[in-house]
């Protein structure tokens, strides 16, 4: 079967392609996804086998998060009736045991939450998270912040050179960093992650991405004996209360690609071109 890796790859880089368009049609879709599978060596018949095995996959996971929330909802129902009949009945040993029946029903929803907003492979949050939790239903933001994106620098020569497994080593190696920054991170798309500062003003949060990328820079990588570093370029926006996600992001977009042009004049490829 074709490689999930790769596959999870040229979507994400084809679903960052289409949100940058106000239109998108099939045929629009279609052409972009061609063109970046051949970007990936995917070929177009044997994706169509892929992708039905991987649909059912997703049914089948989509169907088994749809009972564990009914059985939740149901438990939880239950749950609250039996403490409400043991305050009534002033039951200390009934209410006791719903507390905790509650508690343990709690975690199994954190859990849950865990599996519809996590990341599988580099445990950021996704856009589903970011969808429930800062932005309203018209796509705008629900209170100020700084927004960042983050762009890998070189993430496909190092995919190409070495392969889909050390891209996905670099991606939680570089997540890894990011998160210890203390802010929400997002994996937003194939090699591109959002993060949300809600305290810090924008000249302290320039300096924190900065400081986060000096240390990637200082701590090599090895695999399958080569040796490299990895690094990312990234812009900032300050964002207001109810401005629109989309052009937030086309803002901060624009300020990555010019750190973009200035870091790579800084820092070279990983690999020889030759």
């Amino acid at each position: 079967m074709m490689d999930k890796s790769v596959i999870k790859a040229a979507s994400y880089e084809c679903k960052s392609a289409i949100d940058k368009l106000e239109i998108v049609t099939p045929a629009i879709y279609t052409s972009i996804f061609v063109k970046i599978a051949e970007k990936y060596g995917i070929d177009i018949e044997e994706l169509t086998s892929a992708t039905e095995t991987l649909l059912n996959e997703q049914i089948e996971e989509l169907m088994t998060l749809n009972t564990k929330s009914g059985e939740h909802i149901e438990h939880l129902d239950e749950t609250s009736k039996k403490a409400l009949d043991a305050m009534k009945s002033h039951d200390e040993e009934g209410l006791s045991k719903s507390i905790e029946e509650t508690e343990a029903l709690r975690k199994e929803i954190e859990s849950l939450k865990e599996s519809v907003y996590r990341d599988s492979l580099t445990r950021t949050w996704n856009r589903k998270w970011l969808d429930a939790h800062l932005l309203d239903t018209e796509e705008r933001f629900r209170k100020a912040c700084i927004l960042a994106i983050v762009d890998l620098n070189y993430f496909k020569q190092i995919n190409d050179t070495l392969g889909h497994i050390a891209g996905d080593k670099v991606l939680k190696f570089i997540s890894s960093h990011l998160q210890s920054l203390e802010v929400p991170v997002i994996r937003y798309g194939g090699d591109e992650f959002l993060l949300i500062f809600e305290e810090e003003d924008e000249e302290t949060c320039t300096k924190k991405m900065r400081m986060c990328r000096k240390t990637l820079l200082q701590k090599p990588l090895i695999f399958h004996g080569k040796r490299f570093r990895t690094s990312f370029s990234f812009g900032l926006h300050a964002c207001n209360e109810k401005e629109l996600f989309s052009e937030a992001l086309e803002a901060a977009d624009r300020r990555m690609y010019e750190d973009k042009k200035s870091i790579k004049k800084r820092v070279p490829p990983p690999f020889s071109s030759g």
